[in-house]
């Protein structure tokens, strides 16, 4: 009877825990979805920092909310595909943070993201954190 109620509990918390993951990923990509305009890339060794300006080009990220991507240069469609919100450990902070994850094979941090603001950072101490606008229709 004790190994019945032990299962029952078990399998009663592992069902709520992954509805919970997948609400908050829902929420996440929803407050993601939309047009970003590439506002700058900072990092690497030295620090460097790139601009439209600077780079000769600009960037556009499309997130939708059911988890579909599009990355272009200029007008130019670079790459598109399937994206997921995943929580992991980041070098960043202690606990476990957001990761945007596409299906090219590309994981970055999702730094912050405020309203029309969004910071992607790549979980290497030389990496880049990409900062996006918010494209307003």
């Amino acid at each position: 009877m004790k190994k019945l109620s032990f299962l029952v509990v078990f399998a009663a918390l592992f069902a709520f825990s992954c509805k919970k993951d997948v609400v908050l990923a829902t929420v996440v990509s929803t407050s993601l979805a939309g047009e970003w305009r590439w506002v700058s890339s900072t990092g690497g060794i030295a620090g460097t920092t790139i601009t439209p300006t600077s780079a000769g080009y600009e960037r556009k990220l499309i997130l939708t909310s059911d988890f579909k991507f599009s990355r272009y240069k200029s007008t130019v469609l670079e790459k598109s595909g399937t994206y997921e919100i995943t929580k992991a450990k980041s070098i960043y902070r202690t606990e476990l943070v957001d990761f945007i994850k596409f299906s090219d094979g590309t994981s970055l941090v999702i730094m912050s993201q405020p309203a029309d603001e969004l910071s992607l950072a790549e979980n290497t101490y030389d990496g880049f954190s990409v900062i996006y606008q918010r494209i307003k229709k």
